[in-house]
């Protein structure tokens, strides 16, 4: 399993870009870019609901924190090929969940998506780094724990 994490300003952009993909010239264009992704949420933590309201949520725990730049935790897994087939969603779920535990997100906002558009399956997690006690939880070394 190969791991890559970011950070971020924006929970709608990057909520979007995972559902949508790139923003296309048409409409059209648009529907193709969606149909590709094949964007599939597995896992609500503390959230629930469309796209917009999960994004209201997590806005609104935000703001417990407003010192906090990046809230955005964005951490992407890609199984080897093997593997992928072999998974099933609440395996990948568990998988996820393990993640958060791992790097404190547990008790926080956090989504999971997983994605086919690839030659490789792949899970994302998308988590608010402020908790409900205006507490951010620390992304530091991430790379290294990952």
């Amino acid at each position: 399993m190969i791991g890559k994490i970011t950070t971020g300003r924006n929970f709608r952009g990057c909520l979007r870009y995972l559902h949508e993909g790139r923003l296309q010239e048409s409409e059209e264009l648009q529907l193709e870019e969606m149909a590709k992704k094949q964007a599939e949420v597995i896992h609500y933590n503390k959230c629930f609901g469309t796209m917009e309201q999960v994004v209201k949520q997590l806005i609104e725990v935000r703001k417990l924190n407003p010192k906090l730049l990046k809230p955005v935790f964005h951490a992407s897994f890609s199984f080897a090929y093997a593997d992928a087939a072999l998974l099933t969603k609440q395996q990948k779920a568990d998988i996820a969940v393990g993640m958060s535990e791992e790097f404190g997100f547990d008790q926080n906002q956090f989504i999971v998506i997983t994605h086919s558009d690839t030659l490789h399956e792949h899970i994302h997690i998308v988590a608010n780094q402020v908790g409900y006690d205006g507490k951010a939880v620390s992304d530091h070394n991430s790379y290294k724990r990952m």
